[in-house]
């Protein structure tokens, strides 16, 4: 069966992913187009990488659609049509803004560039499908799991996707986790996943309960340096689907969780009250998650969002 939509794997629209928003690729070549779930990157790199890719593509820019909140650069571009700019406090994820209505006003794109998560997927295989979900429930998925800890549920069929991608985005390579990728996003697109896909996955799902067993014991280590913010602190990285378990863990107890690994800070809250924003050494990510370089362990940051916490509770 042909599908009706926009995507094929030799495809008249092809779907690029981004993995680091601070990281851009050089700009398509040729063509329009679209760009899904991907932030403008924080700090100097907004200039650095945004900035150029944007000048890049110039007037084949179809759309730009994001839910990271950017104080610079949508204070920049939000006068401009084809910027659509709503906060994750309004959009939970980014999928909801890829609408019938939206990608019409987009009009025809060849490559649709999306931020590499489930979230980013979703939202290219629904512009890629006109603005159709590829199963019913699937902007509520995202939103589940983009912003856990604020009531969504995720289903059966996201979680093995979200944990498969989990597990490719920590063991593969990146020509492995990019073909991953494209073979979910054509499998999504023409309405159903193949067998031997849906084999794969659940492989990669169940070796990813293998990857988070530290979890539960890192999660142990972790201290109350301020009131009201859980801190686990570590020498090395952690590997990426671990740090995210961790931090999820850590949001159910306190706050606001931190990880603090050598220099790197990453910070999360469940509490749609606490804006992270406010946090200026925060310097990339959301009102909700946020990421920084410190050079004194982050305690001025942990410092931070003490007061922020306090202010919250007494508001």
């Amino acid at each position: 069966m042909t599908s009706r939509f926009a995507c094929d794997t030799r495809g008249a629209v092809k779907v690029l992913f981004v993995e680091q928003p601070s990281n851009l690729p050089a700009a398509p070549a040729e063509g329009r187009v679209a760009v899904v779930d991907v932030a403008f990157a924080g700090a100097d790199n907004f200039e650095k990488s945004t900035v150029p890719f944007l000048e890049q593509l110039g007037d084949r820019l179809a759309i730009w659609i994001d839910h990271h909140e950017h104080p610079v650069g949508w204070a920049r571009y939000k006068s401009d049509p084809r910027f659509l700019l709503v906060p994750n406090r309004e959009a939970h994820a980014c999928p909801e803004l890829v609408t019938p209505e939206v990608v019409r006003r987009a009009g025809p794109v060849d490559v649709v560039v999306a931020h590499a998560d489930f979230d980013g997927l979703v939202s290219a295989v629904k512009f890629l499908r006109n603005g159709e979900p590829p199963w019913p429930e699937a902007d509520e998925d995202a939103r589940a799991a983009d912003s856990p800890g604020r009531g969504h549920a995720l289903s059966a069929r996201a979680r093995l996707i979200t944990d498969a991608l989990d597990e490719a985005g920590s063991e593969l390579s990146t020509k492995q986790r990019e073909a991953l990728r494209q073979e979910i996003v054509a499998g999504l697109v023409a309405g159903a996943l193949p067998l031997k896909l849906q084999q794969r996955l659940e492989q990669l799902r169940d070796a990813f309960a293998q990857t988070l067993a530290p979890v539960d014991g890192l999660a142990e280590t972790a201290r109350e340096e301020v009131p009201g913010v859980l801190v686990v602190r570590a020498e090395k990285a952690f590997p990426r689907a671990v740090k995210k378990a961790l931090l999820s863990r850590l949001e159910t107890k306190a706050a606001v969780g931190v990880v603090v690994e050598g220099r790197a800070v990453t910070v999360a809250t469940f509490h749609t009250e606490i804006d992270l924003a406010r946090c200026d050494e925060l310097t990339a990510g959301r009102s909700d998650y946020r990421f920084a370089q410190a050079t004194d362990g982050g305690r001025s940051i942990v410092a931070r969002l003490g007061v922020l916490v306090a202010e919250a509770a007494s508001g």
